[in-house]
């Protein structure tokens, strides 16, 4: 098992070094202005009557000015600035430098919404940081990039003391609090924003950080630009900021550590999950420690007093010999039960055989997150293999659980996908055939605290013969299920990816017509620097404990004579409809 789960953990220990393959510019047919993409065939997706592959309003084609580049007038929002990418025409390595933004995250209080996203400039420059972030102070409808979370101390990467290394996830309190640290009050106001990275400290170890946040007019702290498409057809633009106007402006305060330090130097904590319990403001973070001897132990950390110090780690799971566990997501239901989601993998032969089982599971604790019971499996999953210009270079994608956040008393609703091939095919060969992408997204609900879960209720009304990956869900005051998504099915060739929505009106039970959010269809085949261009998560949000949101990492962006990047997009759902469930 020890040699599987290294070879498993080559991505962690990767990131860990810094030694992340830089990839070179990859072409992708397209239109020379940029207003939109080549389907197979030639049919550009411009939204016009006569393309090859254009939708009517009753198939989900319900934005405004589909195919536009408008800067989001026509439903989807630039998040990051891509003006600021350097030009494929600039000599190497400046070229390839800032030029992924993916793995995307996003909260929101009222009109003022944060996104996180990992961006490889990063790598070259420690005070832009890895962990990237915008903000949007007029509900979305234009967002400012602020570069990178504040390192504590701005030097030279190869003299910085610490670094941001990304994975972020963005969660915001909305309720003022008040906390007592060392005999001292401290109070904060409703609204405040944390953001988890992973995080490199003064020591040089790689542990976990939290940084809390709150708007204030202020002056900018980091560099920041408004994320437009001024250099669309202007390409002296690329490169030069476009500063904002606005007072008002998130502001960070330095990272605390929430997991001190890891149990060896050469242990590695990855793929964490922040949450904040609304209830009273307690904090928990999850997380997967990548131990040196190939063990992959769920833990657990959790802050009562807004961030500033944190208790822990509690194990959720530990080490079993024969499982490789990942991408874990808590949230705390109503009676106050911590519930934690996650995907397990298989070996045989003890862990030294072929993945033979995947499964979507959870596990709960009553004590406040110090001890969990035995695990739930919530359903029996089928991998699915890396869409086409995905850039990790694994065998399946990996499919991260997403779990809502708690806003229906003690129901609990967890997405993912189920790949439509069988996990091992005739012969014993993982992922043969045609539908070696193929997959649907699913949905699964516990209505007695996270105790059992129903029987996986299918969200996307379409066959799934394309790749379907990404989910998100989210539960609003209403009691309306939401579920988005990536997938493929406008291309038969499983190559343009769209964003995705649906809505449930009976507690997840049915589903009505799924609708695209997207303006336009995009390739993953794009000019990178870092992988995976498109990173293992999306994700989603409520405006106002309402309104569905998502954000998601897009290939869109084409000015002339260059080639596209991945950029962060923002999107308010639209055409949802009711969710009778009727197709």
């Amino acid at each position: 098992m020890k040699n599987r789960l290294r070879g498993l953990l080559l991505s962690a220990v990767a990131v860990a070094t810094v030694v992340l393959a830089l990839l070179g510019a990859t072409a992708q047919a397209s239109n020379p202005d940029g207003a939109g993409i080549k389907r197979p065939g030639g049919a550009l997706d411009s939204g016009d009557a006569g393309s090859a592959i254009s939708q009517d309003q009753s198939e989900g084609n319900n934005n405004t000015q589909p195919g536009l580049h408008d800067n989001g007038r026509g439903g989807n929002t630039f998040v990051n600035d891509p003006c600021i990418d350097p030009p494929a025409t600039a000599p190497p390595p400046e070229n390839r430098r800032r030029t992924v933004q993916s793995e995307t995250e996003i909260a929101a209080f009222g009109k003022y919404l944060v996104a996180g996203w990992n961006d490889s400039f990063g790598f070259y420059d420690n005070t832009q940081g890895l962990s990237g972030f915008g903000y949007s102070i007029n509900g979305g409808n234009t967002w400012v990039d602020g570069g990178g979370l504040p390192p504590r101390v701005k030097a030279p990467i190869s003299a910085a003391p610490d670094r941001y290394f990304g994975d972020p996830v963005v969660v915001v309190d909305p309720s003022p609090r008040t906390f007592v640290v060392g005999g001292v009050t401290k109070s904060q106001p409703a609204g405040t924003f944390y953001y988890a990275s992973i995080y490199q400290n003064n020591a040089g170890l790689f542990t976990l950080s939290v940084n809390r946040g709150t708007f204030k007019i202020a002056p900018p702290t980091t560099p920041e630009t408004e994320s437009n498409t001024r250099c669309l057809n202007d390409p002296a633009e690329f490169g030069v900021p476009d500063p904002p106007e606005n007072k008002e402006r998130i502001v960070w305060e330095p990272p605390v550590e929430a997991v001190q330090t890891a149990q060896t130097p050469d242990d590695f904590l990855d793929k964490e999950w922040l949450y904040v319990n609304p209830a009273n403001g307690e904090l928990y973070l999850t997380y997967t420690r990548f131990g040196d001897d190939g063990s992959t132990p769920l833990e657990l950390v959790r802050s009562k007093d807004g961030g500033r110090t944190f208790e822990g780690p509690f194990v959720i799971v530990p080490n079993s010999l024969d499982t490789f566990n990942q991408a874990t997501q808590p949230m705390v239901t109503s009676t106050g039960r911590v519930v934690v989601t996650w995907i397990a993998r298989r070996f045989s032969a003890g862990g030294f055989g072929p993945e033979d089982q995947n499964r979507i599971e959870v596990a709960t604790s009553d004590n406040d997150g110090t001890t969990f019971g035995p695990t739930t499996v919530v359903a029996n999953v089928n991998p699915q293999r890396e869409p086409n210009g995905f850039n990790r270079n694994r065998r399946s994608i990996l499919n991260a659980p997403y779990i809502a956040p708690q806003t229906d008393g003690t129901n609990v609703y967890i997405t993912y996908f189920n790949g439509q091939t069988p996990l091992t095919a005739p012969g014993g060969e993982i992922f043969t055939g045609p539908l070696a992408r193929a997959a649907d997204i699913f949905l699964s609900t516990s209505k007695d605290n996270g105790n059992t879960f129903g029987p996986p209720v299918k969200v996307n009304d379409d066959a799934g013969t394309t790749s379907h990956i990404f989910p998100t869900v989210q539960v609003n005051k209403n009691r309306f299920v939401f579920v988005g998504w990536n997938d493929r099915r406008n291309d038969p060739m499983n190559e343009l990816t769209d964003t995705w929505a649906n809505v449930s009106h009976d507690g997840g039970a049915t589903f009505g017509h799924d609708k695209l959010q997207t303006d336009v269809a995009t390739s993953w085949r794009v000019r990178a620097d870092a992988r995976p261009n498109f990173g293992d998560y999306n994700s989603s949000e409520l405006l106002n404990d309402n309104q569905f949101v998502q954000i998601w990492a897009d290939g869109r962006f084409i000015a002339q004579g260059q080639t596209a990047t991945p950029d962060t997009i923002f999107s308010i759902a639209n055409g949802l409809g009711l969710g009778t469930g009727n197709r």
